[in-house]
């Protein structure tokens, strides 16, 4: 691949929009928004609607920054360097709550190994390490191997993470499969890992960039397609959770081909772009932040008495919800003065030295 990639030319107002609004089912699956008024509602928002929100986020990172990646090997690994150091950030970010909250009570160094490579050490942070280990997976596939051999082998990976996650239940206990993911388990507590769960999205997001740099998929088909994938996910996220075999609730077949889909819609709708004056990396610091948030509004409740904002599910997504994503911005706008005036000092330093050579 030479000159400029597709994603280099255009900016996608509806894959920022979405990014703002994935950021904001991440909030809902950790409030759970709609228990106060329905379970089975909230099941269906959180467990099955929001959990679009990473693997888009793992398709972001394939349609945008795999291609320039394998382009050029040295902005894979700036990328990687970045992800590591806002995981290195955050842990440290996290470290306090998660010892005053007992997390790492009785956990050897195995236990806190894993923690780190597999688990995420605060409840959100799986992401980062399934993220790192994923793009490294799928670039070196796409680097070292052809394109056909790696697909399948991203498919089949999230194939055989499924039963370790929505399809838990179909595993007898006591054969041989069922101790393969008890095995897996001493591992990573989830198969929504960057080994099961990452590959696939980060590929899709670089198939739909290869995709696009040679024809657009039909509009009519590609909204025919996301309907009937939408309805089969309802439809299968509904049958599991009514068969009562979910171990979590991640990892769902119409999952693939519908983020497909609806990635495809989003990068055909126009409009204003809704990231114009945000930081690039808003939607990521909403992710990062919101449990701080989330904390500070069950403190806020308890020392004011207000137990609104903890039993009543709405008003406590909402706090949540807007507290996270006014809080970021402050934090952001705030980070980037700070660069600015660091840059002016050193580019004063550095005239000062020049005006007196």
């Amino acid at each position: 691949m030479t000159g400029k990639t597709l994603t280099q030319k255009r900016i996608y107002p509806a894959i920022n929009g979405f990014k703002l609004l994935a950021a904001l089912f991440v909030i809902m699956i950790h409030t759970s928004p709609l228990t106060s008024v329905s379970p089975e509602a909230d099941f269906v928002l959180t467990r099955i609607i929001a959990r679009t929100a990473v693997p888009f986020f793992f398709m972001v990172t394939g349609f945008f920054v795999l291609p320039k990646a394998l382009e050029q090997p040295g902005r894979g690994l700036r990328y990687l360097k970045h992800i590591a150091l806002i995981y290195l950030a955050s842990m440290l970010l996290y470290l306090p709550i998660g010892i005053y909250a007992g997390h790492f009570q009785g956990a050897g160094p195995g236990e806190i190994l894993k923690m780190i490579l597999t688990d995420g050490t605060f409840y959100h942070l799986w992401y980062l390490p399934a993220l790192l280990l994923g793009f490294c997976l799928v670039f070196a596939g796409l680097y070292f191997l052809p394109l056909k051999a790696v697909i399948p082998v991203a498919l089949l990976l999230y194939l055989a993470g499924l039963p370790g996650d929505s399809y838990y239940g179909f595993l007898k206990e006591g054969s041989w499969l069922y101790a393969v993911y008890q095995t897996l388990f001493r591992v990573s507590s989830y198969t929504r890992n960057g080994l099961f769960f990452a590959p696939v999205f980060l590929l899709l997001g670089f198939l739909v960039a290869l995709q696009y740099k040679k024809a657009k998929p039909s509009f009519p088909l590609v909204l025919a397609g996301f309907g009937l994938s939408s309805a089969l996910l309802l439809a299968e996220g509904i049958t599991l959770r009514i068969l009562d075999v979910q171990r979590h609730d991640s990892m769902y077949l119409a999952l693939v081909p519908l983020m497909y889909f609806l990635f495809c819609i989003l990068l055909e709708a126009d409009g204003p772009d809704p990231m114009k004056y945000l930081p690039k990396d808003f939607p990521l610091l909403v992710y990062l932040l919101h449990p701080l948030f989330l904390i500070l509004v069950r403190g806020f409740a308890k020392i004011t008495g207000l137990s609104l904002f903890t039993e009543n599910s709405v008003v406590h997504f909402l706090a949540v919800a807007i507290s996270s994503f006014a809080g970021s911005w402050i934090l952001a706008v705030l980070w980037k003065k700070i660069k600015e005036m660091q840059k002016r000092k050193t580019e004063e330093a550095y005239s000062s030295v020049s005006e007196e050579g």
